[in-house]
């Protein structure tokens, strides 16, 4: 799963020609956790999104339910994310790395998973836009797959991650296998372990994704 990643990104690399005006203009951080609004690209262009889906079709925007991660399994089938799916409302979102936590001796010991050449992350996401009275919010979710050999010694599941070239497929409105794409595996990603400060998500800054030594 993802629950918390850092999208503090300066320096787009192989992805700026298709990201282009990162960060647009939006907030970012080294400790975005959900409901907190987020840059997403778009076929359309950058919009920022609530972290955690609101269909289209809830009567109330709400934190009842966990939507800030999207099974693959489930995407096209889970009545939060069927109509999003359906309608090719995919976005790509942009990360640092992200947050995974383990049991480590007993302690809940967060790590920091990055790409291991230092590029940044791309996640595929999903987006929707909820109408109310009080005006329309746009809101993402990151969808999630097992995990691969090297991440499940961390966790059992882990984001979708594309390449530039697939980001490009993920966007377009031709892309005729999203699911079989989700499951390609290109990205190769490291990880190691960081302060527990990130567990409260008012601490930000650099040194929470600074390597820690692991206390026994």
């Amino acid at each position: 799963m993802c629950g918390r990643y850092a999208n503090h990104v300066e320096a787009m690399q192989a992805w700026a020609d298709i990201l282009g005006d990162w960060p647009a203009d939006l907030p970012t951080g080294y400790n975005v956790a959900p409901t907190q609004p987020v840059p997403v690209l778009t076929p359309q262009g950058w919009q920022a999104s609530r972290w955690g889906l609101i269909p289209g079709w809830a009567k109330e925007i709400s934190g009842k339910y966990a939507t800030f991660n999207a099974r693959l399994e489930s995407v096209a089938s889970k009545p939060s994310f069927r109509s999003a799916w359906r309608r090719g409302q995919r976005c790509l979102i942009p990360a640092l790395g992200y947050y995974e936590w383990r049991d480590d001796h007993g302690v809940r010991q967060p790590w920091f998973v990055h790409d291991a050449d230092g590029n940044p992350l791309v996640f595929a996401g999903l987006w929707d836009r909820h109408e109310s009275q009080s005006g329309s919010l746009h809101s993402c979710t990151v969808i999630t797959r097992p995990a691969n050999t090297r991440m499940s010694d961390l966790h059992d599941r882990m984001p979708v991650m594309l390449t530039p070239d697939q980001g490009i497929e993920w966007l377009s409105p031709d892309c005729r296998d999203p699911d079989g794409l989700c499951q390609d595996d290109q990205v190769v990603t490291s990880f190691h372990p960081v302060s527990r400060a990130v567990n409260n998500a008012r601490h930000q800054g650099a040194d929470l994704i600074q390597p820690v030594s692991l206390q026994t």
